[in-house]
C-alpha cells in the first residue's frame, strides 16, 4: 500500500511539475520573443544610423574631392565675369580662352560626384566652350549669360 501511495504522489508531482514547466515555457517563449523583437529593432536602428553616417561621410568626402576640381573653374569664370562687368570684353575672351583645357581636367572629377546635376552642368559648360571658342566673337550679354549659367550650378554643387 505504501508503494501505491508513493506512486500516486509521484504521478501527481510529475503532473504538477509538467504543468508548471509548461506555464514557464509559455512565459519564457513570450519573453524570448519580446527580447528578439527588441534586438531586431535595435539592429535595424543601428543599421539605419550606420547608413546615415556612411552617407554623410560620403557626402563630406565628395565635397572635399569636388572643391579642388570646381574652385579653379569657378575662379576663371568669376574672372571672366568681372572683366565683362568692368566693360573689358576682350580681357574676358582672352581669359576664357583657357576654359576648355581647364574643364577637360575638372569634368572627369566633377561628373561622378555631381549625380543628377551633371547634365545641367555639362550643358552649361558646353555653352561656355562654344561661346568662347577660338574665333568666336560673343557680345557682352552672351558672354556674361554663358558664364553665369555655369557659375550657378557649380557654386550650388559645392555649397557656395
Amino acid at each position: 500500500m505504501h508503494a501505491r501511495r508513493l506512486l500516486g504522489t509521484g504521478t501527481a508531482l510529475i503532473a504538477a511539475t509538467a504543468l508548471t514547466l509548461t506555464g514557464c515555457s509559455s512565459g519564457t517563449k513570450e519573453a524570448a520573443q519580446q527580447t528578439g523583437e527588441a534586438m531586431g529593432q535595435a539592429a535595424k536602428d543601428t543599421a539605419q544610423a550606420t547608413g546615415e553616417a556612411a552617407k554623410q561621410a560620403a557626402t563630406a568626402t565628395g565635397q572635399a574631392a569636388l572643391a579642388p576640381a570646381v574652385n579653379p573653374v569657378l575662379d576663371l569664370l568669376k574672372q571672366g565675369e568681372g572683366d565683362i562687368k568692368a566693360g573689358n570684353l576682350a580681357a574676358a575672351i582672352t581669359a576664357m580662352g583657357g576654359f576648355q583645357a581647364l574643364w577637360d581636367k575638372a569634368a572627369p572629377v566633377i561628373q561622378p560626384l555631381a549625380g543628377d546635376k551633371w547634365p545641367m552642368i555639362n550643358t552649361a559648360a558646353k555653352l561656355v566652350i562654344s561661346t568662347f571658342a577660338s574665333g568666336a566673337k560673343p557680345d557682352a550679354a552672351a558672354a556674361g549669360s554663358a558664364i553665369t549659367g555655369l557659375i550657378g550650378p557649380l557654386s550650388a554643387l559645392i555649397g557656395k
